[in-house]
C-alpha cells in the first residue's frame, strides 16, 4: 500500500456483509486491509488525494471491483484531476488487465464527462488491445461506443478489414463490419454498398467455405435490408447440393442457406435438405432439424 498519505485515522471495516456467507472467499491480509480501508473512507464520504491513491492500490490488487472503479471516478471528478492524465493511466491498467469490462466502462465514463469527442484519443489503446486479443468482446464494443459517440465512421471498414484478412473466422471482426455499414441507419446503404458487401462476403467465403461467420454475414445483409434470398442459391449450390447426396458437400452453412431457401419454393427439396442435416453433417442439432422438417410437413 501507498506510503505517501497516511490512514492511522481509519478503522478498517470488514468486508464480509452480516449474514450467512454460502462461499467464503479467503482475501489475503493486505486485501482486506486496503478494501477495509476504501470502506471506511467511502462511509465517510470523503474525495481526497488518499482516497484516489488508495483506489489505485485496490485496483492493482482487484481490477475487476465494480466499486472501486465507481469511488476513483467519483474522487477524480469531486477534485478535478486532469483527465487526460487519468486516461493514461487507465490504458497501463488495461493493457494488464485485457479481459476486464469495468476498465472500459470507467474510461466510458471519463470521456462523458470530458465531453471531448476526439476518437483519435482512444483508437490506439483500442488497436493496441486488439492486436493482442482480437476477439475481445470488451473492447470491440468500446470501440462501437466511441465510433456512436464521436460519429468519426469514416475509418471503420478499412481498419475492420485488417481483422478480417488476419482471421476470417473472427466472429467478432464480422459483428462490427456489420456495425459499421448499417449503424448509420438504412438509409445510408445504397444499392452500391449493398453490392459491395455481398461481392467482399462471398469473396472471404471461398476462402473458407465452412466460415459460418462469413455466411451469416452474407445471409444479415440480405435479411437487413429485406431482400429474398433466392438470388444466393447458385452462389451456394458451388458448395453444397441436396439433389444429389452422394456427392460430399463443401460447406453445411451453404446446405443451410439451400435448404432454407427451397422451402418456399420447393418443400421437398427443403424436406430432404433437413434430413441430410439432421442425420449426416450436422447431427448435434438433430432434434432442431426434425422440427424444421415437421413444419414443413404440416404445411404441405
Amino acid at each position: 500500500m501507498t506510503d505517501a498519505y497516511n490512514y492511522d485515522d481509519l478503522e478498517p471495516l470488514p468486508l464480509n456483509l452480516e449474514g450467512v456467507n454460502i462461499a467464503t472467499i479467503m482475501y489475503s491480509d493486505e486485501y482486506k486491509h486496503t478494501l477495509g480501508l476504501l470502506r471506511a473512507l467511502q462511509a465517510k464520504k470523503e474525495y481526497s488525494d488518499r482516497a484516489l491513491a488508495l483506489t489505485a492500490d485496490a485496483i492493482a490488487l482487484n481490477a475487476a471491483h465494480y466499486t472501486l472503479w465507481q469511488y476513483r471516478y467519483h474522487n477524480v471528478i469531486e477534485l478535478k484531476k486532469d483527465i487526460d492524465a487519468e486516461l493514461n493511466w487507465v490504458e497501463d491498467i488495461a493493457i494488464d488487465n485485457p479481459k476486464n469490462y469495468q476498465i472500459w466502462h470507467y474510461r466510458q465514463m471519463l470521456l462523458e464527462y470530458w465531453g471531448k469527442k476526439d476518437a483519435k484519443r482512444e483508437f490506439p489503446i483500442i488497436e493496441t488491445m486488439l492486436d493482442d486479443d482480437t476477439k475481445n468482446y470488451h473492447v470491440w464494443s468500446y470501440r462501437k461506443w466511441v465510433v456512436q459517440w464521436t460519429g468519426q465512421w469514416e475509418q471503420e471498414l478499412s481498419f475492420v478489414e485488417k481483422f478480417i484478412e488476419r482471421d476470417v473466422y473472427n466472429n467478432s471482426a464480422w459483428s462490427h463490419r456489420f456495425f459499421a455499414v448499417f449503424g448509420l441507419g438504412l438509409d445510408q446503404v445504397t444499392d452500391q454498398v449493398f453490392e459491395r458487401e455481398v461481392k467482399y462476403a462471398k469473396e472471404q467465403i471461398a476462402l473458407a467455405p465452412h466460415n459460418v461467420s462469413s455466411w451469416n454475414y452474407l445471409i444479415g445483409v440480405f435479411n437487413k435490408l429485406n431482400k429474398p434470398l433466392a438470388p444466393l442459391k447458385d452462389f451456394a449450390s458451388q458448395y453444397a447440393t441436396i439433389t444429389d447426396s452422394m456427392t460430399p458437400i463443401q460447406s453445411i452453412p451453404a446446405l443451410e442457406l439451400l435448404t432454407k431457401i427451397y422451402k418456399t419454393s420447393e418443400p421437398d427439396l427443403a424436406i430432404k435438405g433437413y434430413e441430410l442435416l439432421g442425420s449426416k453433417y450436422d447431427t448435434i442439432r438433430r432434434n432442431y432439424w426434425d422440427y424444421q422438417k415437421s413444419l414443413i410437413v404440416q404445411t404441405n
